[in-house]
């Protein structure tokens, strides 16, 4: 059996867990989607072979990828002491009374899902029939944003984080490999034709006239963009390449399907294609035909839901996102199939959907890399990256500029000294009431 040996990070917060729950029952990791946290979980039950651990996790393929992942890292080692179980099925024990496994550690993968209500009740139940265990965390991020920002640390972990560690931390450090980010638009005929209804509906002539001026520039700007076949193959030259697609729903994967030889094709005219979905009973066949396939082809895996989180498959030269999303949890999910720790490679990020400017823009992660660089450097340490070193490419900058013009203008934004000067007008009008 092969001793596991983790990267100077993991070793790190492997070796602040250990001593936190030398004083405490609770403890969790926070680290990035990409960067081994699961070898982590695996040392600690190689470690204590007198211990049983018991798992929760998403997905079973979240388990079934992992252990995968594991007999590359340490060849001949299989944690017999560690069991797995997803939320659900804990939920359904939980609903049903059914008896849990007794275990001396349990540990929650992603754990701000153990916030749902549903599946926290899962959660809740094995800790209870288990009321000896220490409970250990991982997560990349323990805030739940569409739950009113609940940490997860704070509620699950007293608080008690081992190790912590963001995303641009990360690169700065070379922990994960920086990708090259490109931002198109796929979906243009469509955002036309939103800010068009709008603009049929102004009733103002002079504002209408010049609603369509500015609109026919934009439609103009459009015209004038590459195509995405262009901007893919200009940035993707790797004709072998393998590709994940995150798509939003049935529909949209079947259209992207369609559109695979229009996308892709100026890469290589031959394109193997796979699906993976949570409906889909014949997907895990899908995926793993596409690990394994090592053929000159360009190899595109488009998925829904599964792949977002957990699942890592070696070799992602690309990814694809054509699911919008407000969450920035999904986005750094999605984000970090194309990203792993251990490799040199620059993976490529085709965001279609605009998910970066909706979710804070290219200034907001910049900024976030500017004062972990900052900071990093007042305490001495000297990072591999800087922040220069992450490239964004926005290849529809003009015309996406124009639209978000044009929206502003047919929706303008009140602002805090507007807003502040209606409230005094209608207060002098009520004798300073409101």
């Amino acid at each position: 059996m092969e001793e596991i040996e983790l990267y100077p990070h993991n070793q790190k917060a492997y070796d602040n867990l250990c001593a936190m729950l030398r004083d405490s029952n609770r403890a969790c990791v926070v680290q990035p989607t990409g960067t081994g946290k699961f070898v982590i979980i695996a040392k600690m039950a190689q470690d204590n072979p007198g211990k049983d651990f018991l798992l929760l996790g998403t997905n079973d393929y979240m388990y079934i990828d992992q252990m995968a992942n594991l007999s590359d890292i340490a060849p001949g080692f299989t944690p017999k002491n560690l069991q797995f179980m997803t939320y659900a099925t804990a939920m359904a024990k939980a609903r049903c009374g059914d008896e849990i496994p007794r275990c001396d550690v349990i540990v929650a993968d992603e754990f701000h899902h153990c916030g749902a209500p549903e599946w926290g009740k899962g959660v809740q139940y094995v800790v209870e029939n288990n009321p000896d265990a220490k409970i250990v965390g991982f997560s990349a991020t323990p805030i739940r944003y569409s739950d009113k920002g609940r940490n997860m640390a704070d509620e699950m972990f007293v608080g008690n984080i081992a190790s912590s560690m963001e995303l641009e931390e990360a690169w700065l450090d070379g922990v994960l490999p920086m990708p090259k980010y490109v931002i198109a638009l796929y979906d243009a005929p469509k955002e036309l034709g939103e800010l068009k209804v709008s603009i049929e509906k102004v009733r103002e002539k002079k504002k209408y006239s010049k609603f369509v001026k500015k609109y026919e520039e934009l439609r103009r700007s459009l015209q004038d963009a590459d195509g995405i076949d262009r901007i893919i193959a200009k940035h993707l030259r790797k004709r072998d390449s393998k590709v994940i697609v995150f798509c939003p729903n049935q529909k949209k994967l079947q259209e992207f399907m369609l559109l695979r030889r229009e996308w892709f094709g100026r890469v290589n005219k031959e394109i193997h294609a796979y699906k993976t979905t949570s409906a889909d009973p014949y997907g895990s066949r899908d995926f793993q035909e596409f690990k394994e396939d090592s053929s000159s082809a360009l190899k595109v895996l488009y998925c829904i839901n599964q792949l977002n989180e957990a699942v890592h498959v070696k070799g992602i030269d690309a990814i694809v996102m054509v699911r919008p999303t407000k969450s920035p949890v999904i986005f750094q999910q999605q984000l970090g199939r194309a990203l792993t720790s251990g490799g040199n490679r620059t993976p490529l990020v085709f965001d279609l959907c605009n998910n970066f400017g909706s979710l804070g823009g290219i200034a907001g992660m910049q900024e976030r890399m500017e004062r972990a660089y900052e900071k990093k450097s007042e305490q001495g340490e000297k990072p591999i990256y800087e922040p220069k070193d992450f490239h964004v490419i926005d290849e529809i900058k003009d015309p996406r500029e124009l639209a978000e013009e044009l929206r502003e203008a047919l929706n303008p934004s009140t602002t805090i000294d507007e807003k502040i000067s209606f409230l005094e007008e209608i207060a002098a009008q009520n004798g300073g009431q409101l």
